[in-house]
């Protein structure tokens, strides 16, 4: 990058956020610089072997410097928040506009819940603390362009010693040809909530969504972290999520993954204090020329810390997945425990499903082992099924069901017969 353009791209930052408190432009211009600098990845890293990291970027992403997140008028939420039993809405419109209310119980005992860019400016060192510290510029290169442009998020925050015990939901929509989405979540210690982070809608011809999911859960805290992917065929989308647990915590993560044209995730937990506990589940369907590219990353940095993952996948027609899974465990972590295990059924010829698993264990004092099976439905299930007078697209959709029911399950109640009837939908005449 020259220096003109450096001074152009500054220039630009001032003059655009001039409204935004000084840590954030920094914060900001200095993202804009990594991104900048920062190469393509090349596709021979694992992380980028099945999917080209060009298609997630932009050619003009100055030009979106301009789309800065609306400010929001609660009027509009207040019909959609309350036909629903929930702790939290929220979501954002296809202009950015973005909306986040609070049942008053919760308010009452400390919990915020606010649109990204007005806890900014209200949270200023609360959300300065966290902000871009699990996933920030070195990270890679397209998150530091979102931590540079992002323009519609959320900020959730629990004190310590509090339990909401109704969801948190959030719907997050395409905003435009390129949205860049951010999610913040505090858990103090001792605290407990879920939160469905619900990404769907119609999107333009060739969308992009890049988010980036960020949650620190406190000592002795569990978060239950539910996040669907339902978007219109022609969106691209790219999410990255990390969690950070202290001393006895707990995440609970669960991914859904159905919709959209191309869909890559890179997410994980760093295990950071003794007796932290990471469980993630995923479910992938894809049907005609859906692309799915999972990476998970479980990193004990603490002994006497525990990892689960069960990814399931199912694709139909000419769909693609590939999914990798990385579990670290430090030299010095102890007396870990950590599994992985990645299922994938081929419903016909012309799917393609890649399963890597990996593991590096710098300790020799731990429990750790990881799995992996790939192949058609099981004929002799089929066989049972139609001998007893079902149909053959039944008996279909019965094995079917049975393989990913157990993940479903995992589901908070109000997004299951959602996930059942997308995959009966997409199964079609099987």
């Amino acid at each position: 990058m020259n220096t003109q353009t450096l001074t152009t791209t500054k220039s630009n930052f001032r003059k655009i956020n001039r409204k935004e408190p000084k840590w954030l432009y920094n914060l900001r211009k200095n993202n804009w610089i990594s991104y900048t600098e920062t190469p393509v990845p090349e596709r021979v890293v694992h992380l980028w072997k099945y999917t080209d990291p060009g298609q997630f970027l932009v050619e003009n992403p100055q030009e979106i410097m301009d789309a800065l997140p609306s400010v929001s008028d609660l009027t509009e939420a207040q019909h959609e928040f309350l036909t629903g039993d929930f702790a939290a809405y929220g979501y954002n419109r296809p202009d950015r506009m973005t909306f986040a209310m609070l049942n008053d119980e919760y308010a009452a005992s400390g919990v915020i819940f606010k649109d990204l860019y007005a806890a900014v400016k209200e949270h200023e060192d609360l959300v300065g603390n966290y902000l871009g510290h699990l996933v920030g510029g070195d990270f890679g290169k397209i998150e530091a362009m979102n931590l540079a442009l992002w323009n519609t998020g959320l900020f959730v925050y629990i004190p310590d010693n509090v339990v909401v015990d109704k969801p948190i939901r959030l719907h997050r929509h395409p905003a435009g040809a390129t949205s860049f989405h951010r999610l913040l979540v505090i858990a103090g210690k001792n605290a407990k909530a879920t939160i469905i982070d619900d990404y769907s809608g119609s999107c333009p011809d060739q969308a992009l969504i890049n988010s980036v999911v960020e949650l620190f859960v406190g000592d002795s805290s569990n978060i239950r972290y539910a996040n669907t992917q339902r978007l219109d065929d022609n969106c691209k989308s790219y999410i990255t999520q990390r969690a950070k647990l202290g001393r006895d915590a707990g995440i609970y993560s669960i991914f859904g993954a159905l919709g959209g044209n191309v869909s890559k995730v890179n997410a994980g937990s760093v295990l950071a204090g003794k007796g932290a506990d990471s469980r993630l589940y995923g479910i992938l369907f894809g049907n005609d020329q859906q692309h799915f590219d999972y990476h998970t990353r479980h990193h004990h940095t603490a002994g006497e810390t525990y990892s689960n993952i069960d990814v399931k996948v199912v694709l139909k027609d000419k769909a693609v997945s590939a999914y990798t899974g990385l579990i670290k465990i430090n030299e010095d972590a102890l007396n870990c425990e950590a599994y992985q295990e990645n299922r994938n059924l081929l419903l016909n010829k012309g799917t393609r499903a890649e399963s890597i698993p990996e593991l590096e264990i710098l300790c020799d004092q731990v429990s750790c082992s990881h799995g992996a099976t790939m192949g058609p439905l099981d004929p002799e299930m089929l066989f049972y099924l139609t001998s007893r007078g079902i149909s053959r697209d039944d008996a279909v959709k019965t094995v079917i069901g049975g393989f990913v029911e157990p993940t479903v399950q995992q589901l908070p109640a109000e997004l299951r017969d959602v996930v059942r009837d997308i995959i009966m939908a997409k199964l079609g005449d099987a």
